[in-house]
């Protein structure tokens, strides 16, 4: 039997990745994308063959949603499928505040059915694998870490600090703060952060870097920047490197590519195109899992609360100067 399931907001990115992946599913229904009124969310149906709805049309119809608004309305939506006892994953970061996040994370705790993050590098395969070696004792004793998610500016209310909270610290801080933490099972204890704006006329920060402290004493730094050219053939990175006292751990989540170079029409261009395997099929399938209550989400709310307490950290060191320590 087969798991209803939908997609509520169009406004991030991932909305109409996530949907033509769950459109695919064998174990799950599309049964519709929502949008404040049905007339916003039909361009976006059509695309995948659903039904465009409103968003209470789609808490009464599935079971489960991947919310995909902007970050500011969260809350708003989290609070609307648990009233209707539907099942959540919810794209990053969870809140424009620690104190909201927390707030929705104690919701959450509450309620009986799963909850959890778009977090789709936990199941990259060389993080995997890089997860399974440092398990292992491969890497000795943990001296330093770095990591890298740089990427396009995307425009749009990502760049309204009311909306999203903040610019690429925001945007681009949990993905590899999460993923150490689940590698190493260290928590970021300082923040040391700069951040500035350098290619756009933007009210936010593009580029950032963030000098951290782990709970083992290890250094963590993170490049978080809107620094990928709009025309670079690929939109970003995602990788981490892992440094001990017997060896160095790396893994790049999007490493396997290939070039295709068009040159037809007068339309000549190089395209870097990703060709392993898909982490975010992989998240929305133990998604699915989950709400048939077959297992639950990888990254938990609580999860999202401690890399929001980071993200929090970070914009408070870069208006003080100083190193701040995190606070859960």
């Amino acid at each position: 039997m087969t798991v209803p399931v939908g997609v509520c907001s169009t406004a991030h990115v991932n909305a109409e990745v996530y949907a033509a992946l769950l459109s695919k599913l064998p174990d799950a229904d599309l049964v519709g994308i929502s949008e404040r009124t049905r007339a916003r969310a039909r361009k976006w149906a059509n695309r995948v063959g659903t039904t465009p709805m409103t968003h209470r049309e789609l808490m009464r119809a599935a079971d489960g949603v991947v919310v995909c608004s902007p970050t500011a309305v969260h809350e708003e939506l989290v609070e609307l499928a648990l009233h209707n006892d539907v099942a959540v994953l919810c794209e990053k970061p969870l809140a424009t505040s620690l104190s909201t996040a927390k707030a929705i994370r104690d919701q959450c705790a509450e309620s009986d059915v799963p909850t959890g993050m778009a977090m789709p590098i936990r199941y990259s395969r060389p993080m995997e694998r890089a997860k399974e070696r440092y398990e292992a004792g491969a890497l000795g004793e943990l001296v330093s870490v770095s990591g890298t998610n740089r990427g396009r500016m995307p425009g749009g209310w990502f760049v309204d600090p009311e909306l999203a909270g903040g610019g690429a610290i925001a945007d681009h801080t949990d993905h590899i703060v999460d993923i150490v933490r689940w590698i190493t099972g260290e928590e970021v204890e300082e923040v040391y952060a700069e951040a500035d704006t350098r290619f756009y006329d933007i009210p936010v920060e593009d580029v950032n870097l963030l000098s951290m402290t782990l709970s083992n004493g290890a250094s963590f730094v993170l490049d978080g920047s809107w620094s990928t050219p709009q025309k670079n053939p690929f939109w970003g990175d995602a990788s981490v490197e892992l440094v001990g006292t017997e060896t160095t751990l790396s893994a790049d989540c999007f490493g396997h590519q290939y070039t295709h170079v068009s040159d037809t029409n007068q339309d000549a261009s190089n395209e870097d195109i990703y060709w392993g395997a898909d982490p975010n099929n992989a998240l929305l399938q133990e998604f699915v899992a989950s709400i048939r209550g077959e297992t639950t989400p990888a990254t938990s709310m609580d999860d999202a609360v401690r890399t929001a307490a980071v993200i929090a950290a970070a914009y408070e060191s870069v208006e003080c100067g100083e190193p701040v320590e995190v606070t859960y």
